[in-house]
């Protein structure tokens, strides 16, 4: 299995959590990426409300939902596409969700 999607696994098992039907949702609704330098879920949203997800039309945010590995190439097919990443930190037990300008924060990932 993917190094990264075994973390991914784990992370989320460790907590109790369903992370095929996780899995599942943000196929249908939001974003995965993956390959075997990373491995990403999120969905599209509204800056406004990070929280809910929208349709993509409807979307100036990605909310990432999980994320591991080398994230500047996870991000580069999307980049463009959102005006602003949004993303918690719950498995480092902080729930406060950070709201940052795409460009600035994928340049930063150099």
């Amino acid at each position: 299995m993917n190094q990264h999607i075994k973390k991914a696994h784990d992370d989320y098992t460790a907590s109790n959590l369903d992370f095929q039907k996780l899995v599942s949702w943000h196929l249908c609704f939001g974003v995965v990426v993956s390959c075997d330098r990373f491995f990403a879920m999120g969905y599209p949203c509204d800056s406004g409300d990070p929280t809910k997800a929208v349709e993509p039309h409807h979307a100036d945010t990605l909310f990432v939902t999980y994320a591991t590995g080398e994230m500047r190439s996870a991000l580069a097919p999307l980049q463009k596409d959102y005006d602003y990443i949004a993303f918690q930190r719950s498995f480092k037990n902080s729930d406060r969700i950070r709201l940052l300008d795409m460009s600035d924060f994928y340049t930063k990932l150099l």
